[in-house]
This record gives C-alpha cells, sequence and structure tokens, in this order.
C-alpha cells in the first residue's frame, strides 16, 4: 500500500509544482500548454493511484470509461452545442480526437474519479451522492473554463448570459455531463469499500488523497486568478463553489461506528 501511496503523492507534487509554476511564463505560450498536460495528467496519476488503494484494476477500467464517455459527449458537444453551448476546440491541445484534445478526456477522468473518492462512506444515497458530486465538478469549471479561454484552448460563440466570458448554458452542461461520469464510476466501483472494509487504513487513505488535490486545486486556483490572471471575480466564486463543495461533502461523511456496521 505504501507505494501507491507514494506514487499518488509524488504525481500530486508533480501537478502542483507544474501548477505554481505556469504564472511564470507568458500566457498562450507553449511553456504553459505542456505545463497544462502536467497538471492534469499528474493529478490523473494522482486520482487513479488512490483508488488504486481500494478498486485495483477497476479503477483502470473506471477512468477509461469516463474517458471514453467524456471524450463523446465532447465530440457530440463541439459539433452540436449540446449540451455545453456552441464552442470550438482550436490545434493548440494536440493530439485530438475526433477534433477533441485528448487532454479534455484526461480532465475529466481526473476530476471524476477525485470527487467520487471524496464521496467515499458519505451519508448519502446513491442518487445524493452523484448530485452532489456533480456540483463539485461542475465548481471546478468556474475556475477552468476562464483560464482555458484565456490561454486559447477554446473559444466561444454562444449567444446569452454569460459569467466572465463563459456561457451560463456551459455549466448546465457539465453538471449533466458529470452526473452521467459520476454514475457510471459507481456503478463499476460500488462494491469495493465494502470488500476492502477489513483493511481499516484503506478507504481513508484513498478519501484523504482525494480531499486534497481538490483541495489543492481550490487554493492555487484561486491563488492564481486574485495574483497572476487578474481576476478576482473568478477568484471568488470559484474559492465559494469549491469551497462550499469541500465543506458539504466533509459534512456528509459516515462516522467510523457507521462505516463499520455498513461493512
Amino acid at each position: 500500500m505504501l507505494s501507491v501511496v507514494n506514487l499518488s503523492r509524488s504525481a500530486g507534487l508533480f501537478a502542483i509544482a507544474a501548477m505554481v509554476a505556469t504564472p511564470l511564463f507568458g500566457r498562450g505560450g507553449a511553456e504553459r500548454r505542456w505545463l497544462a498536460y502536467a497538471v492534469v495528467c499528474g493529478f490523473f496519476v494522482a486520482a487513479v493511484s488512490a483508488h488504486w488503494l481500494v478498486s485495483r484494476w477497476r479503477s483502470i477500467f473506471a477512468a477509461s470509461v469516463v474517458m471514453i464517455a467524456s471524450l463523446a459527449v465532447e465530440v457530440v458537444g463541439s459539433r452540436t452545442g449540446v449540451p455545453f453551448g456552441e464552442y470550438d476546440y482550436g490545434s493548440v491541445l494536440q493530439p485530438t480526437l475526433f477534433g477533441v484534445p485528448v487532454l479534455v478526456a484526461v480532465a475529466w477522468a481526473m476530476i471524476t474519479l477525485v470527487v467520487h473518492g471524496m464521496l467515499a462512506n458519505s451519508s448519502r444515497s446513491s442518487f445524493g451522492r452523484v448530485v452532489i458530486g456533480a456540483l463539485a465538478i461542475t465548481a471546478w469549471d468556474v475556475f477552468l473554463d476562464p483560464q482555458m479561454v484565456g490561454e486559447g484552448y477554446w473559444t466561444w460563440s454562444q449567444p446569452g448570459p454569460a459569467f466572465r466570458g463563459i456561457p451560463l448554458v456551459n455549466y448546465g452542461g457539465w453538471f449533466t455531463t458529470a452526473v452521467v461520469m459520476l454514475a457510471l464510476t459507481q456503478v463499476i466501483l460500488r462494491t469495493d469499500h465494502s470488500s476492502r472494509a477489513g483493511d481499516a487504513q484503506v478507504v481513508p487513505t484513498s478519501q484523504q488523497l482525494s480531499f486534497v488535490i481538490y483541495l489543492v486545486l481550490t487554493v492555487l486556483s484561486t491563488i492564481g486568478f486574485v495574483f497572476f490572471f487578474d481576476d478576482a471575480i473568478v477568484a471568488v466564486t470559484g474559492l465559494i463553489a469549491m469551497g462550499g463543495s469541500l465543506i458539504i461533502i466533509r459534512r456528509n461523511r459516515r462516522q467510523p461506528q457507521a462505516i463499520e456496521s455498513a461493512a
């Protein structure tokens, strides 16, 4: 178990270093593009490793399913405007599949596994976990979309109300897509916590690693928008959205006695 935990921590530290280094380079430059790959892939490895503690090979299967499903949604979305609105991926992020950057699918898998991991041992029903988790995933996009649009990775042409240039319909699309991704992940991994309940440290460790990743995304994104991306409105809104998600999920954790009874 220790080697897997170390892998998750090392990958997370690698991603953190890339996040910290991002503002040191010019917006839209090749350096920031490579750092974006490092951030997403580093946290992806950290999230999969955290789930490996509990789910073993099913963690990789779940990540693969989410990547394929989210890629399909993004292909449809970029061509039809459903469910996110009218947008277009440029040629900056490579490689692509059917016009969608592979990194986008990796990001969907990463944040889905992170949020699913935070919801381990939640006192909520399966439906409640999916809804709360989808809100937590959507909260991340409050930071993500303004930053990625600013880097030139994709552009919006959707008319109607918007937040800092991002159409509000996009967030509805994120929530809907997140519900599907979390439901798929929950089905694939639903029996793992009870099957490994004998190891008292496995589930808490996996959950803690997931919480740390989400917390780091919250804190560093807030700092980035306040001091480097010059948008305090995004910083405050994102902090409220992601910070609120953290608080809600932590308050809905089952106590150890309840976990043992359920096991």
